[in-house]
């Protein structure tokens, strides 16, 4: 794990190296090389995800929680990680109008996903209260 980050690190020392020297000369490709050192990273880093994934399947089952409960909070941290990698892209950029855009629409599609565990919560509440 620590060879990986000490990779990741490095990669991101390099890309932001290149985007400031690009930047004088050529900002698109600026962004470009951000671009490319964003995905190399966000690669390597997917390596992680497994075993993330897997211990969080251990936690809901052994606290006997419903799988789909497990699936809701994967697809919003899965909502959250994409979102903040478009908004930091957007930024990047200078697209700072987009940025926002795409965090509000994140910020929705968390609380569409997370709908039904609301209603799950409002209806153990309804039954705690004795209506």
């Amino acid at each position: 794990m620590g060879t990986l980050l000490v990779q990741i690190v490095g990669i991101a020392l390099i890309g932001t190296i290149l985007s400031l020297l690009l930047r004088q000369y050529k900002p698109e490709y600026a962004v470009l090389t951000g671009l490319a050192a964003t995905l190399l990273m966000l690669a390597l880093a997917l390596h992680w995800l497994e075993p993330v994934l897997e211990r969080v399947r251990l936690l809901f089952e052994q606290t006997g929680l419903p799988a789909e409960d497990g699936a809701i909070v994967l697809r919003a941290l899965g909502i959250c990680l994409l979102a903040q990698f478009a908004v930091d892209l957007c930024r990047d950029a200078g697209e700072n109008a987009i940025a926002s855009k795409v965090e509000l629409a994140a910020k929705l599609a968390v609380v569409w996903t997370a709908l039904p565990l609301f209603d799950r919560l409002l209806s153990v509440a309804v039954v705690l209260i004795g209506g």
